[in-house]
């Protein structure tokens, strides 16, 4: 059976999620993977179709956009000047959505220009018919050394397509606090997915954004726990920005990828599972 139990479990954990955020159609999605992974010893997948499908399994489910706030930020922090801060947020969407942090006392204009940008793309596009797939989106927004200035109030901005959502965190800085800012820091991983769905044959992108003082050694690891290289893997691409690219995407591309940084004797890592969508399984 190709379908190892660590990708089995991330499929459990996807099914449990697509029950509370997505409804049944993205469960089919999910449950069919057990049956796909039962390929015959020639590596042809078993690719199995339902003779009835629920009315709310259509492929107009798919077109819908949305974007949803799962891990909000605190309301709150208050820290000290010279202090390092990082604020958390998780979000999940369809299209994959973008994470955006905003400062300042216009969010509102903010979000408006990212928005109008984000339209603009896509119409210089053109318009896809093709389903663009959906992910969880992990992001950080670090401060190393917090200055009296850094009070007020940050936003974490979820963006898919037209569809924004935000949560607010208000910041206070304690001046009569002072710690030491330190010239080194240690590396954070700002920007990731925990898991991702994409169509098969098409191209993905699984960021991997990095901060940190000196700037930190960063490589993949694939689904089999190989490093990614030029030399190794002809449809794998470590991007400058750190940002791991697959072209044509297949079944067997199904499972775990690895980030990991490494800055001195500190190793950070994070892993995103990788599912691999049958065209067909998006069709009317």
């Amino acid at each position: 059976m190709r379908l190892c139990l660590s990708s089995l479990a991330h499929l459990l954990v996807l099914v449990a999620l697509a029950d509370v955020a997505l409804g049944s159609y993205l469960t089919l999605f999910l449950t069919n993977a057990s049956s796909r992974a039962n390929a015959d010893q020639s590596g042809t997948a078993n690719r199995v179709k339902y003779n009835a499908k629920p009315a709310a399994w259509k492929k107009k489910n798919l077109r819908t956009t949305w974007t949803k706030i799962l891990q909000y930020p605190p309301d709150s922090m208050e820290v000290a000047v010279g202090s390092r801060v990082e604020l958390h947020c998780e979000v999940i969407g369809n299209p994959p959505p973008q994470v955006y942090w905003l400062t300042g006392n216009e969010p509102e204009r903010q979000s408006q220009e990212l928005l109008a940008g984000s339209l603009r793309s896509e119409e210089a596009s053109g318009v896809s018919t093709q389903w663009e797939g959906l992910s969880q989106v992990s992001s950080t927004y670090v401060i190393d050394c917090v200055r009296a200035e850094d009070q007020g109030l940050k936003y974490c901005m979820s963006l898919s397509k037209n569809i924004v959502q935000t949560a607010a965190t208000a910041l206070l800085v304690n001046s009569t606090k002072v710690a030491e800012c330190n010239k080194e820091s240690q590396p954070t991983i700002t920007l990731y997915h925990s898991w991702r769905l994409a169509l098969e044959g098409t191209t993905v992108i699984l960021p991997c954004r990095v901060v940190g003082q000196p700037t930190p050694y960063l490589f993949w690891m694939d689904n089999s726990g190989k490093t990614v290289s030029p030399a190794t893997h002809a449809r794998h691409t470590v991007l400058p920005s750190g940002d791991l690219q697959i072209t044509d995407i297949k079944w067997e591309d199904m499972g775990d990828f690895t980030c990991k940084v490494q800055s001195g004797y500190t190793e950070k890592s994070v892993t995103t599972f990788l599912y691999p969508v049958c065209s067909e399984d998006t069709e009317e």
